[in-house]
């Protein structure tokens, strides 16, 4: 159980080094400007696509019930 414990210690810090590593490499980076333009622009295309995608769930599911209550009509 305590080797369990120790490589999830290992493996949180691990993965906040690596955090903070991106963290200052975008604070010290003369291009951070151009960087974050360009994770708002992937993070506005999905959130779009994601949009998108319920959009049609929504439409797709609506049609469904519609058909299923038509359905239990004629019968």
């Amino acid at each position: 159980m305590k080797g369990n414990v120790d490589s999830k210690l290992l493996l949180g810090l691990i993965i906040g080094g690596a955090i903070g590593a991106a963290a200052g490499y975008l604070a010290a980076t003369d291009k951070k400007e151009q960087i974050l333009n360009d994770l708002n622009d992937l993070v506005a295309k999905a959130k779009n696509a994601f949009a998108s995608a319920v959009s049609t769930y929504r439409k797709t599911g609506t049609e469904t019930a519609v058909a299923d209550s038509e359905a239990q009509c004629e019968v």
